[in-house]
């Protein structure tokens, strides 16, 4: 167990800490855990359209209490991302946060003569800006996008996301995006610089198949999935794209592994254990790497 030891872990927030508005159950005491052991971490988030202080806010009345430097989006990649770029005017279909998030770090966001189409998460998204984008892009615009996404959790239902923009504007143009977030190398950059870590101790934990963990395989860094998201089992056991470890929550990571065991029995009940070890050993053993319980 010494390659999952130290792990800086790279934590999905939508289908991970919480579903829509509603939190996930021992979502607080995985990251409680990882501070007072001082693990590296960061809440990382596909969605660009709300600000970093309305993420922090939005976690801490959950219970969960960290700061914005324990979180990065798609957002933030993109900033990067067009701050090294030649693009130089921006047409933006994406959230008054993310704007914000762009020009302060100086980048120019316009509605005419634009050179490059950024597409994140829009609630006001409409024909005319599809319209917009579209021709922007025929005439020669570069097309980024924040993420593929095509849908996210919201509460107990599934709602369209940044990715199911984008393939309006793909198919209208034929001409595909450049992705920023999740499973690109472009978020990862970020983390990285973010966390002063090597890419070897990186592992993404999160609730998706197509981009948690085709992140990990990806970028070819360790993958743990938790099923208190998209994914369902019978989703697992159908796809190509496997993990390198799969739990039923984020409790099960952490009584996995034996050097969390003193804290699990000390801070949480036992009740709150979600499936018996056999329960574990034939999820993990069937559609993860063979696993030593000893």
């Amino acid at each position: 167990m010494t390659e999952f030891k130290d792990l800086a872990y790279l934590i999905d927030m939508d289908g991970t800490i919480y579903r829509g508005s509603v939190p996930i159950p021992h979502a607080r005491e995985f990251i409680r855990y990882l501070q007072q052991n001082r693990r590296k971490f960061l809440l990382v988030t596909n969605c660009p359209g709300n600000s970093t202080n309305a993420l922090v806010e939005k976690v801490r009345n959950m219970g969960i209490h960290i700061g914005c430097n324990d979180i990065i989006s798609s957002g933030d990649a993109t900033a990067e991302f067009l701050c090294t770029s030649p693009y130089k005017r921006i047409y933006l279909i994406g959230s008054d946060a993310l704007k914000d998030k762009l020009v302060k770090k100086g980048i120019n966001v316009v509605t005419e003569d634009a050179d490059c189409v950024v597409v994140g998460y829009d609630l006001s998204f409409n024909y005319k800006k599809m319209k917009e984008a579209a021709q922007f892009i025929l005439n020669g615009a570069g097309f980024v996008c924040t993420n593929y996404d095509l849908t996210i959790p919201d509460g107990d239902r599934v709602v369209p996301h940044t990715g199911s923009i984008a393939a309006s504007i793909e198919a209208a143009t034929g001409v595909k995006p450049v992705y920023m977030g999740k499973p690109e190398y472009y978020l990862l950059e970020a983390v990285i610089k973010r966390l002063n870590c090597s890419r070897d101790k990186c592992c993404t934990v999160g609730d998706r198949l197509d981009t948690d963990i085709y992140f990990g395989i990806r970028q070819n860094i360790k993958s743990f999935l938790v099923l208190t998201g998209v994914t369902t089992r019978e989703m697992l056991r159908h796809s190509k794209i496997q993990p390198t470890r799969a739990f039923e929550n984020l409790l099960d990571i952490l009584s996995y592994y034996s050097l969390f065991s003193i804290y699990i029995r000390c801070c949480i009940p036992a009740p709150c254990f979600s499936f018996c070890l056999e329960t574990k050993t034939n999820l993990l053993n069937h559609y993860c790497l063979p696993i030593d319980f000893e």
